[in-house]
Parts: structure tokens; sequence; C-alpha cells
């Protein structure tokens, strides 16, 4: 019985693990890319505007 827990606790190990570092990775890549997409927008919205004839 405890060899078949440690079993099931081996195979899951690698996916637990690789939950924990793309769950902590994307955290700060969501703020930090929140405040820079919105200045580039706005400049591009004034880089690439149709002159008025």
């Amino acid at each position: 019985m405890l060899k078949k827990f440690f079993l099931v606790l081996i195979i899951l190990l690698p996916s637990a693990l690789y939950l924990y570092i793309v769950s902590r990775d994307e955290a700060p890549a969501k703020d930090s890319s929140i405040t820079p997409a919105e200045a580039p927008a706005q400049e591009q919205s004034e880089k690439y505007q149709t002159p008025d004839y």
C-alpha cells in the first residue's frame, strides 16, 4: 500500500513541478506586459495614422 502511494507521488511529481514553475513564471510577465503594451499601442496608432487630404 505504501509502495503504491510513493509510486503515484513519483509519477505526479514532474507534473506538479512543471505547473509550479509555469505559474510562477507567468505571474510577473502578465503584470510587466500590461504597462508597456499600453504605451506602444498609442505610439503605433499615431505612427501609422493615414494622412488627411
